[in-house]
């Protein structure tokens, strides 16, 4: 079983990874406690790697920090929100300190993005990460080109790294990418360096497909002496076409966070749902909620409250509503959630252009 950071599959068997790579499950009663976030709630972080470690060292009072990050290559979509909200609540609920690296580099080693093309998405992503609630007061932002420490702790991983380990972690890449690997451990190692305080636990909040990356961050870590990071992992959101991840570089598969109300209303009526052939089928037999795109937007993203999102899987399963007029509800629900977002990041791009100029 492979895992590509770079590609956009399904994962077919989640249950599969936890004997192929070692993960671990989410107890039940650290799920309770951090019942707060629908994706703990939900189950959409089903995994983690020493994460249990992380909580004790925070129970304890000690200093921990949270580190994620986002390459600005385009606008925030619904997989950078996931994240961005992860992040957000474990900042707030473990009073961890926030590390959040605008990516950069990446951009050019992957998109061959140029800075100048990069640095106002970068504010954007900023604003946007504000706008959902970071507390900028204890966090860490920067552009990653820009970070002498990071640089300096890939250049030290460098030299713990043989080629023959990138290649099987990654398979044959150009050079470019092995280098935003060991750029992106040095961004997970950061937050352990003197200057913020030594030495610490650090939990990084990915998708399944950046495994890899923790896998190896772990493995170099380990050899110069740092904590191991912990990581927590959540199901990937599958594109509206239902037939692959959420990706970036398909336009008319993902929702961005400045779509208009038009675009989206266009983008859900191609959405992927579990609607039968004709209506006096689905009256019969009930929808497919399982196959439907638009049900996993309202369960990752857009309806908090589960009594709710119960009645729309109901009203489904039942054939009480039609995907039709599933599809107009939803998208009112999601366009109104957007325009409020949007307000709120415009408010915050002042803040979002000093944190990154600074």
């Amino acid at each position: 079983m492979e895992i590509n950071p770079w590609g956009n599959e399904l994962i077919k068997d989640y249950e599969e990874l936890f004997t192929e790579f070692g993960l671990q499950h989410v107890p039940e009663e650290l799920r309770k406690r951090l019942s707060e976030s629908r994706y703990f709630r939900r189950g959409i972080v089903f995994a983690h790697r020493d994460f249990d470690a992380f909580v004790k060292s925070a129970d304890k009072k000690e200093k921990v920090a949270v580190m994620s990050g986002i390459k600005p290559s385009s606008r925030f979509h619904l997989g950078s929100k996931m994240t961005a909200e992860e992040i957000i609540f474990l900042q707030k609920k473990f009073k961890a300190k926030a590390f959040y690296c605008v990516a950069d580099n990446e951009a050019y080693a992957d998109n061959g993005m140029a800075y100048e093309e990069t640095a106002p998405l970068a504010v954007d992503n900023v604003a946007d990460l504000l706008a959902l609630g970071l507390d900028e007061k204890n966090a860490v932002i920067y552009k990653q080109s820009e970070c002498l420490n990071v640089l300096n702790l890939a250049q030290l991983f460098a030299r713990r790294t043989t080629l023959n380990t990138l290649e099987a972690l990654y398979g044959h890449q150009n050079l470019g990418l092995y280098l935003a690997v060991l750029t992106q451990a040095g961004d997970i190692v950061q937050p352990q360096l003197g200057e913020f305080g030594g030495k610490k636990h650090v939990v990084v909040p990915v998708g399944i497909d950046q495994d890899p990356h923790l896998r190896f961050t772990r493995d170099v870590a380990a050899k110069c002496g740092y904590v191991l990071p912990s990581s927590t992992y959540h199901r990937f959101f599958r594109a509206l076409n239902g037939e692959t991840k959420m990706s970036k570089r398909e336009p008319m598969g993902i929702l961005t966070l400045n779509d208009s109300p038009e675009l989206v209303r266009k983008k859900l009526v191609r959405a992927f749902t579990g609607g039968r052939a004709t209506v006096e089928e689905q009256k019969r037999l009930g929808g497919e909620w399982r196959k439907c795109v638009v049900y996993e937007l309202m369960l990752f993203h857009f309806e908090d409250d589960d009594a709710e999102l119960a009645k729309v899987k109901r009203d489904c399963e039942t054939g009480k509503i039609m995907c039709g007029e599933c599809k107009a509800r939803r998208v009112e629900k999601i366009n109104a959630w957007l325009k409020a977002h949007r307000e709120r990041r415009k408010k915050a791009m002042p803040k979002a252009e000093k944190l990154l100029s600074r």
